[in-house]
C-alpha cells in the first residue's frame, strides 16, 4: 500500500469518527430540546401564576396565601363616661351602653383589637363582614365597672386611652384596674400624661405630654403604647412633628366619620357617641355614608 492510499484511509475513518460524533451530539441536542419543551410551559406558568398571585393578593401575613380584601371603611366608636348625668352628651348610661353592645353582637358586629384595626387598615389581613372598633377617652372609673364586665361576657375587644398623670384619685382608673382591664384583651394607649390643650403649650412640654404617658404605659403593662389620642381633638404642626420623631404609628382625633386606609395616619376620625341620642341614631351612625 502506497502513501497515497494510507493517507486516502485515514481521510476516510476521520470523517467516518466525525460523523459519529456528529450523530451522537445530535441525539443528544434533540432529547434536551424534547426535556426542554416538556419544562419550559410549567415554569413560565408557575411564573405567571405567582405574577399574578402577587398582584392580586397585595400584602399577606406570614404564611397565610389567601386574598386580602381592599379595606372597608370602618367605624369606630368614641365612647367617654359611663354613667348617668343627664345633659351631658358625652355620658351614655350603662342601659344605653348594654343596649348597643347587645344590638353588635345581635347583628353580627365584629369588634376588633387595635392589632386587628391596623392590620386591616394596611390591608395584610382581611376585615370580617361587619368591623367595628370601641374606644374608650380618659380612662373614667366607670369603664371598669360598666364596660369591662359586660364586654368580657361577649367576647369584645377594645381600646382605652388614658392618661397615666390622672390616675388614683378615684374618678379616674387606678393601675390595677388598667392592668386588668389589659390582661382581659383592652388595648391601653396615651392619652397624654395630664389630659392637657397641646396647642397652647410648647415644644418641649408637648414632648414630656406625648412621650411621658408612652412611657409609663409600656413600663406599667410590658406593651407597645404607640398609637395616640388628642386630648381634646387638639394638636398642631408641632404635635405632629412629635408623633413623627418619636415613631408613633397613628393618631385618633375627634373629626367624625368613617376611618378609612386613605386617611393620613396621625389624622384618623371617628364617630362620637352621643349618649343623649337615641339607639335608632346611633345604628344609622354605623353605616357607611
Amino acid at each position: 500500500m502506497n502513501s497515497t492510499e494510507l493517507l486516502c484511509m485515514r481521510s476516510q475513518s476521520i470523517r467516518a469518527l466525525l460523523r459519529h460524533g456528529f450523530l451522537v451530539v445530535s441525539c443528544w441536542l434533540a432529547m434536551l430540546s424534547v426535556v426542554w419543551s416538556c419544562l419550559t410551559p410549567s415554569v413560565f406558568a408557575q411564573t405567571d401564576e405567582t405574577a399574578f398571585l402577587q398582584q392580586e393578593t397585595g400584602k399577606v401575613k406570614a404564611g397565610d396565601t389567601r386574598p386580602v380584601k381592599p379595606p372597608p371603611p370602618i367605624p369606630v366608636l368614641n365612647y367617654h363616661s359611663i354613667t348617668v348625668d343627664p345633659g351631658n352628651r358625652a355620658t351614655i348610661t350603662p342601659e344605653k351602653f348594654e343596649a348597643q353592645m347587645i344590638y353588635l353582637t345581635d347583628n353580627g358586629y365584629t369588634p376588633l383589637s387595635l392589632e386587628q384595626f391596623i392590620d386591616i387598615l394596611e390591608g395584610s389581613e382581611s376585615a370580617p363582614d361587619k368591623p367595628v372598633l370601641l374606644t374608650f377617652d380618659d380612662g373614667y372609673a366607670d369603664n371598669y365597672e360598666h364596660a369591662l364586665p359586660l364586654l368580657k361576657k361577649l367576647g369584645f375587644h377594645a381600646t382605652l386611652f388614658m392618661s397615666p398623670g390622672m390616675v388614683e384619685d378615684g374618678y379616674f382608673l387606678n393601675w390595677d384596674q388598667i392592668k386588668e382591664m389589659h390582661e382581659a384583651g383592652w388595648d391601653i394607649q396615651p392619652h397624654g400624661m395630664t389630659h392637657p390643650h397641646l396647642p397652647l403649650i410648647k415644644k418641649d412640654k408637648q414632648e414630656y405630654e406625648i412621650t411621658e404617658a408612652r412611657r409609663q404605659i409600656e413600663e406599667q403593662l410590658g406593651s407597645i403604647a404607640d398609637v395616640y389620642c388628642y386630648p381634646y381633638g387638639e394638636w398642631n404642626q408641632t404635635t405632629l412633628k412629635i408623633l413623627k420623631d418619636h415613631e408613633f404609628r397613628y393618631a385618633f382625633t375627634i373629626e367624625q366619620g368613617m376611618t378609612t386606609s386613605k386617611q393620613e395616619p396621625f389624622k384618623l376620625t371617628r364617630i362620637f357617641v352621643n349618649g343623649e341620642e337615641s339607639i335608632e341614631k346611633w345604628i344609622a351612625r354605623l353605616a357607611p355614608n
